[in-house]
């Protein structure tokens, strides 16, 4: 698929109140305040760069993935317990639905196993190469216009920006987000429910089934169907992801 500084003591109290602001819409938006674009910052080598995206990106991963992890936690609990009452079959229903999976029949193995297959985590270092592949480090239009770090289409009018080589014709545009945690929140929901990412989700459920925790470079060759280059993507991903394993951080 393709995807302040302020200054001086007179000014002093018209920055904090500014800063505050800015502070309390990025919180709002779901955004990081510590963490600002590294698309807008300083001239530094290449290295300095790519440690500065990785940890500009790295908390709203962090934040999606204990997000859904904890729906994960859940999900295991009511199948263990081997019951379900009415508000635990209601609120399963609905994560369910959230997944792209209807309303299965809980008396059915089949049924568990298919929503935990889909209610998982996704290696950060994944996301992040990803991120940075698709947005090229932070520095896209539409990283920088529409929060988008991973190339994601939308296909309204009017739902997000026009690319600029868009052949004629063609009726997508680049899906505009609120904030950079819309992103990744978007990107991960689809990685775990789209028809096209299925090889991705048995690879992951593989590994949860040998006792494994699911790792990037295995998962990443699930994801032929996310480029036209296909297993050219793949490669690129996986040597992403060695190059860069000491700049990425635990």
């Amino acid at each position: 698929m393709k995807r302040l500084r302020l200054l001086s003591c007179r000014g002093f109290a018209t920055v904090l109140i500014v800063s505050v602001l800015i502070s309390s819409c990025a919180l709002q938006q779901g955004g990081s305040v510590s963490s600002p674009s590294p698309a807008k910052e300083g001239h530094d080598d290449a290295t300095a760069k790519k440690k500065r995206f990785f940890a500009f990106m790295r908390p709203a991963v962090e934040r999606e993935n204990a997000r859904i992890l904890k729906q994960r936690e859940y999900v295991l609990k009511l199948r263990r317990r081997g019951s379900i009452g009415y508000l635990d079959r209601l609120r399963l229903n609905e994560l369910a639905r959230d997944y792209g999976l209807g309303t299965p029949d809980w008396s059915r193995k089949e049924s568990w196993d298919a929503l935990l297959a889909r209610v998982d985590i996704i290696p950060a270092g994944l996301v992040l190469v990803q991120a940075a592949n698709e947005s090229a480090w932070g520095s896209s239009r539409f990283a920088r216009e529409g929060n988008n770090y991973f190339g994601e289409w939308c296909f309204t009018k009017g739902c997000g920006i026009v690319p600029r080589s868009r052949r004629p014709g063609a009726t997508h545009e680049v899906e505009r987000f609120a904030s950079m945690q819309d992103s990744v929140r978007s990107y991960m929901h689809n990685l775990n429910t789209l028809p096209a990412y299925a090889r991705f989700r048995q690879l992951r459920a593989m590994k949860r089934r040998m006792g494994q925790e699911p790792d990037a470079l295995t998962l990443a060759t699930g994801l032929t169907h996310y480029s036209e280059r296909g297993s050219d993507y793949v490669r690129t991903l996986q040597g992403m992801l060695k190059q860069n394993a000491s700049l990425m951080g635990s």
